[in-house]
């Protein structure tokens, strides 16, 4: 088990095979003692979780209710959840956020870390959408957002047709981009980067993701693309290229790949 304590947040990272409380604790403290407003214990990076290692939650929840500790924890992954479950009181007792974004706001934290510099957290941003190979551009954007210590957003552009209601329940495509987020999160999560994944419903998908660019605060867009529609990439291209706020790295998968999903 890794524990790194970064800015407001400390990233666990690893096996939970046993009981770590003390030594995410002394991190805690520290970054507590800097960030008086709260901080966030981020799960997300748990690879595996057995009952002794659990104790380790439980541990959290005593201290935080005994000090009134500011301390949130966030992207506990399904498998940790299951294994809590079979520790008495603890999920239902800890402070848990099912995002970053969510722990930030519950603590009344800016939606990205600003430091002593001022400089704020660097936001990777990879949009998908159906029909792309998301895992190629995923597998860039892994390796772009490790690099540079950032956090990746991945966003699913969900094209409404003109006709319907931008509400407009979807089932077919929304499970589909549920699946879709759900496998890029899995390769995110096993490359040990920390993650956050939505859907953004609009009109024309050059400008959502623009818009989400902007939206999301990116630093760094990855841009998939394909070469089966030559007029539909250029158009896409041209508009991101144009009119994104941040830098774009281009990615084109090789003809073979094009269709694997």
């Amino acid at each position: 088990m890794i524990v790194e304590a970064r800015q407001d947040t400390v990233n666990l990272l690893g096996a939970l095979t046993k009981n770590h409380w003390q030594t995410i604790k002394a991190a805690a403290n520290l970054l507590l003692k800097r960030n008086p407003a709260g901080i966030i214990i981020n799960c997300a990076g748990i690879t595996e979780c057995t009952e002794e290692g659990a104790e380790t939650f439980a541990d959290a929840q005593a201290y935080i209710q005994r000090h009134g500790a500011r301390i949130v924890l966030c992207d506990i992954p399904d498998h940790v959840m299951e294994v809590l479950r079979r520790v008495p009181g603890v999920r239902s007792q800890l402070p848990v956020a099912c995002t970053m974004r969510q722990a930030r706001a519950s603590l009344g934290l800016p939606s990205s870390y600003e430091g002593a510099e001022g400089s704020a957290e660097k936001v990777v941003l990879l949009p998908v959408w159906e029909g792309m190979n998301a895992e190629y551009a995923a597998q860039h954007a892994l390796h772009m957002t490790k690099d540079q210590h950032a956090i990746l957003h991945i966003v699913y552009i969900l094209v409404v047709p003109q006709k319907l209601a931008l509400s407009t329940p979807m089932p077919e495509q929304e499970e589909i981009a549920q699946r879709t987020l759900d496998q890029l999160e899995a390769m995110a999560k096993r490359a040990r980067v920390r993650v956050e994944k939505r859907v953004e419903r609009c009109r024309d998908l050059a400008r959502g993701i623009v818009m989400t660019a902007e939206q999301e605060h990116a630093s760094q867009l990855v841009l998939g693309i394909t070469s089966g529609d030559v007029s539909a990439t250029d158009g896409l291209l041209t508009t991101v290229l144009q009119k994104a706020p941040c830098e774009v790295l281009v990615v084109r998968a090789p003809a073979a790949a094009i269709n694997a999903q």
